[in-house]
């Protein structure tokens, strides 16, 4: 009977210690910590520790000399100075979030054959299924660096999205532009939210492309360098080229009724039809 009881005891002492790891593994703790490094518990600010486990949707902030690594089995989430983030894990799902206020967040993400691990910023949102890549944040822009594997990254606002391989760099700004450079960024594609490709690699032009729609009038741009991509508020349609030495554009506005066409310095041409403004300038190549 004794050894029946004994053998219960174990067998529960076991199955807790095996619950407990399981839960551990699911959850994000820092390994590795120095500085000053805040976490938000109850509304007050309280020191993180390492080895603390960071609980769901808690918030992290470094000071400036402040670093912390927070792991959970092979993923990483590195945080450098002056950094604010929450950490959102989805309920059933094995998809990790993080959502980036402000400063740099460095990410090693496990390879899956499925989208798990995605990073948001005020300008852009960041999602891979396995790779590793820097993202930084700030008031007026947001990049993601790529150093291994791709990342799909989208501008929050218009929904265009790009695919970032290892070697490049993307940023979004406030203004909603869009500039991939780095190795190979001439060939980047930007696809819009309907799925229509609305740029790709154009050796030696650079250009900006803008459809107005609702109020909001984006742009798109091409050159050797990479891709660019603005979004800006007024109603209109704007499209701009540069050839060379040359440049061009073309914007149309909404209201008015004066028609008219002008030429200056033999590089352009402005035309009011109807409401619509367009203008066009080569450079002197005209």
């Amino acid at each position: 009977m004794l050894d029946r009881m004994l053998t219960l005891l174990l067998l529960v002492v076991a199955m807790s210690f095996t619950l407990a790891s399981a839960s551990l593994a699911d959850d994000w703790v820092a390994v590795k910590l120095r500085g000053q490094v805040l976490q938000l518990v109850g509304g007050d600010w309280a020191k993180l520790q390492r080895g603390d486990v960071v609980p769901d949707d808690r918030v992290i902030r470094t000071l400036g000399n402040g670093r912390v690594d927070l792991k959970r089995d092979a993923e990483v989430i590195s945080l450098g100075g002056n950094t604010q983030i929450q950490i959102k894990d989805r309920t059933g799902k094995r998809f990790t979030t993080v959502k980036q206020h402000f400063g740099t967040v460095e990410i090693e993400a496990e390879v899956r054959n499925v989208q798990h691990f995605a990073v948001e910023t005020p300008f852009l949102a960041a999602v891979v299924k396995g790779t590793h890549f820097i993202v930084k944040s700030g008031k007026s822009e947001a990049s993601v660096k790529v150093t291994r594997g791709q990342v799909e990254v989208s501008d929050v606002r218009s929904g265009a999205h790009v695919l970032v391989p290892a070697g490049q760099r993307i940023t979004v700004t406030a203004a909603g532009e869009i500039a991939v450079t780095g190795r190979g960024a001439g060939s980047a594609q930007i696809v819009g939210p309907d799925g229509q490709v609305i740029s790709g690699p154009a050796a030696g032009v650079n250009a900006t492309v803008g459809v107005g729609v609702a109020g909001t009038n984006a742009g798109v741009g091409v050159g050797t360098s990479g891709v660019t991509v603005g979004v800006s508020t007024p109603v209109g349609v704007g499209v701009g080229a540069e050839v060379g030495g040359g440049g061009a554009s073309v914007g149309v506005d909404v209201g008015g009724t004066n028609v008219g066409v002008s030429i200056g310095g033999g590089s352009g041409v402005s035309v009011n039809v109807g409401g619509a403004g367009v203008s066009l300038g080569l450079g002197g190549l005209l």
